[in-house]
């Protein structure tokens, strides 16, 4: 039942992420989060839960909305909070060491450009938590 809700929700997303041009995003205004720790990430709408996804350790991430300034918990939390339009990128530990190996030398945007998950939303509440 939980697989079946994830794939709906992972579904959902790439059908409704089609349109990237309604919201410009800045990806230098991204927060990369490392590979070191697991993540979560809640999607909500109007205070409803519309489902969770876990990373695990060992994957990098970047996320960004149209705020370009997420709400952020105390210094060192790790719990990001985001509106409206947002795009989370993916990569393994193993995409970036291959990216690193083969001569790569731009910034975070650049490395996560490459990046083969992409979820992006529009009019979702979205809350990243680093597990500890």
């Amino acid at each position: 039942m939980r697989t079946m809700l994830l794939g709906a929700l992972v579904a959902a997303l790439v059908v409704f992420s089609g349109d990237s041009g309604r919201a410009q995003i800045d990806p230098n205004h991204a927060v990369f989060m490392t590979g070191n720790s697991a993540h979560s990430l809640t999607l909500t709408r109007n205070g409803r839960i519309l489902g969770t996804v876990m990373f695990p350790k060992g994957t990098w991430l970047s996320a960004v909305d149209e705020q370009a300034h997420p709400e952020r918990g105390p210094v060192l939390t790790g719990r990001y909070e985001f509106h409206g339009t947002f795009e989370l990128r993916a990569l393994a530990d193993q995409e970036v060491a291959q990216q690193t190996r083969t001569g790569y030398s731009g910034g975070g945007a650049a490395l996560m450009s490459h990046a083969p998950l992409v979820l992006r939303t529009e009019g979702v509440d979205v809350l990243v938590e680093t597990e500890k």
